[in-house]
């Protein structure tokens, strides 16, 4: 094949056939080293090939490490989550067993509420009782046997209770003990304040406070009246058992008279 696959055969004559020669041979170096430069070598193209190789396995290998690198860190994740899951299982699994825990004891917390408020109201009922019997042995006994009510305005049932019982008890108390009290009751119709020698509540006797009057004391129908002592010898008695009650006297025998509460309302003898 020829270098000018486009030529054409002519025939010419001997001399110009020579100088066409000679013009081709001049011709012919300058179009191969043109075809050189459009045409790269062997080596180089090997060489272009391989550097585009390498270049090529670099970017697997890299993406190879990325890969590995991101199923490592898929993993770490997916260990996590899966830890994370079972400890949220378990902190429901506890719940669930925390919250049939905790609905038992409310259970029993309000079996035992109302069994606590029907007890209080059973004490309450009963602190009532005892609060209106005291009131109705107040109004019959002599003034100071039993104590005022200081509680009434607790509304706790076992501290109502407690403060009944108390009160029962000094009332108790005040019964086996003589006792003074400044009160004020009937004498002649007219109110009178006095000094009330009281032994228990079961009698009385009283004085005024200048000492000049005494008397017997008696409880009718809620209200403290007055008698004047009926002779001379019960008022010097009546004021020798104040004297030795308020320690300004030795203790001594004293004969006090009684006024038992009859019809005739009668002096009764000692």
């Amino acid at each position: 094949m020829s270098a000018f696959p486009h030529h054409r055969r002519v025939h010419l004559r001997p001399g110009v056939n020579t100088l066409l020669v000679i013009a081709l041979l001049v011709a012919a170096p300058s179009a191969v080293g043109a075809a050189s430069k459009q045409t790269p070598r062997v080596p180089e193209q090997v060489m272009a090939e391989l550097s585009a190789a390498n270049a090529a396995r670099a970017a697997r290998l890299r993406e190879q490490q990325a890969w590995a690198l991101e199923k490592q860190r898929l993993g770490l994740l997916q260990g996590a989550v899966e830890a994370e899951t079972k400890r949220l299982a378990d902190a429901a699994a506890e719940a669930r067993r925390q919250a049939v825990d905790l609905r038992k004891r409310v259970a029993v917390a309000q079996a035992r509420q109302k069994r606590l408020e029907s007890v209080e109201a059973m004490v309450d009922a009963l602190a009532e009782r005892l609060e209106k019997a005291l009131e109705t042995l107040a109004v019959a006994t002599l003034p100071g046997v039993v104590p005022l009510d200081k509680a009434a305005g607790i509304t706790d049932p076992a501290a109502r209770l407690a403060a009944a019982v108390q009160r029962i008890s000094d009332a108790e108390q005040r019964a086996r003990e003589p006792g003074i009290e400044l009160v004020t009751g009937t004498l002649a119709g007219q109110p009178a304040t006095v000094k009330l020698l009281r032994i228990g509540g079961v009698a009385g006797w009283w004085m005024t406070l200048d000492c000049e009057r005494t008397g017997t004391a008696v409880v009718q129908d809620g209200k403290l009246v007055l008698h004047p002592a009926g002779m001379l010898d019960d008022a010097v008695a009546i004021k020798k058992a104040f004297s030795i009650a308020e320690g300004r006297a030795a203790p001594h025998w004293v004969l006090l008279p009684l006024r038992r509460r009859t019809d005739t309302q009668a002096e009764a003898k000692p």
